[in-house]
């Protein structure tokens, strides 16, 4: 047998696995808040999975092209791979980075994890191997839940960035597993516009190995449900700096979440995730930084804060830290939730601003405290900046 035929064999396998926990794990095991049961509406994923186990077979992905990307995987056709970076499919890869596949999300998670692999037509590994600022359109296939499955390996010692630009046809969910290699430095921009009418879910897995350095930012827009949850685990002497921010408008939901493990010791997290509530959309942002006992020495903070724009709106957060040792250098967390008043609108509109130039020039300059620690990605991340504002206002 052909190590393509062994690896198609592993997926076919996978997806009858995952088949079969579909109706045995829950979506999530533990409800958010003794007030509200679930900041994420799992009835809108359950009626799109309704539907997709109602399909017979597989869908292949429809291809569209893209122009102004170093690569591209999924669903999009484009040129040849920049220098510097690699794209393979997952039968092809070598397997030393093949193996990464499927390592950090696991097929037992949830029944959210069971579903991405249920439907899972196809998956690709991206290798990063000399320095440069890369930019990688990830597409996912249509259908009632369309899977999206990229795994992206930064070589040992290499300083890059990278944006990735997440653009999922149609409602389900989308994977990256990231591994950062020993003393690397990467930078990450991950930008997800899900369709506004279907249920998404970005499913985020880091690992950060031996003295490597991650900065990462992730700018997400609602949807009629958005579900954006990014985990992280940091080996000794690794550190991890992370803005993430999410805008709804009129009836969407976003549900922001950004967890930091810290596994070895003198590994420092600095997370920060913003929230943007207009109009009557509900946004949540929270998360959990833990320190475990093999993390001696380390330090974590994290901030979660949601602006509320708009009557009806609403915004929850929740920041959480489990200290495992005694001994730990700093640990804090934060939380605030704003509402604009009418007062401070009309301040604003005195000063020769409408409401919605108030607001647009309120949201810009939060999105781009999100993209500023990010160096090698300045350019890319101003002009994704005025593309967002562009179309929100």
């Amino acid at each position: 047998m052909s190590r393509q035929e062994q690896v198609e064999k592993s997926l076919e396998e996978l997806r009858r696995r995952a088949r079969e926990l579909l109706d045995k794990l829950p979506w999530q095991h533990l409800a958010d808040s003794p007030t509200t049961k679930y900041y994420t509406d799992w009835r809108l994923f359950e009626k799109q999975l309704a539907a997709a186990l109602q399909q017979a077979g597989g869908r292949a992905p429809e291809q569209k092209g893209l122009e102004g990307y170093d690569a591209a995987v999924g669903a999009c056709t484009g040129g040849p791979a920049a220098s510097g970076l690699q794209v393979y499919r997952l039968e092809e890869a070598p397997r030393e980075l093949a193996g990464f596949f499927a390592s950090m999300l696991r097929v037992d998670e949830t029944r959210l994890t069971a579903a991405h692999y249920a439907f899972l037509e196809e998956a690709y590994v991206l290798e990063i191997r000399e320095p440069g600022a890369y930019r990688v359109a990830v597409c996912g296939p249509r259908g009632a839940w369309g899977s999206s499955h990229l795994v992206v390996v930064a070589r040992p010692g290499v300083e890059a960035g990278l944006l990735l630009d997440i653009r999922p046809s149609a409602g389900g969910s989308t994977a990256v597993e990231l591994l950062v290699g020993e003393g690397s430095s990467l930078e990450v921009l991950t930008i997800v516009r899900a369709p506004e009418g279907a249920a998404h879910a970005l499913i985020g897995r880091r690992l950060v190995l031996e003295g490597a350095r991650l900065r990462s930012a992730t700018i997400a827009l609602g949807s009629a449900m958005h579900r954006v949850e990014e985990e992280t685990l940091l080996a000794g002497n690794a550190s991890l700096v992370h803005r993430g921010a999410g805008v709804a408008t009129g009836s969407q939901r976003l549900d922001i979440i950004a967890d930091t493990t810290h596994q070895g010791p003198r590994s420092k997290s600095s997370v920060r995730v913003y929230g943007f509530a207009l109009d009557e959309s509900l946004v949540a942002a929270r998360g959990v930084a833990s320190i475990r006992e093999t993390a001696r020495g380390s330090s974590a903070s994290f901030e979660a804060e949601v602006l509320i724009v708009g009557d009806r709106a609403r915004g929850y957060t929740m920041p959480l830290m489990e200290i495992d040792t005694g001994d730990v250098e700093h640990a804090s967390h934060h939380a605030a939730q704003y509402r604009i008043s009418s007062e401070q609108l009309f301040y604003l509109q005195s000063r020769g601003l409408s409401e919605a130039e108030a607001l647009e020039l309120l949201l810009a300059e939060r999105l781009r405290t999100t993209t500023q620690h990010l160096e090698k990605l300045s350019d890319k991340a101003e002009k994704t900046v005025e593309e967002i504002i562009t179309r929100l206002f």
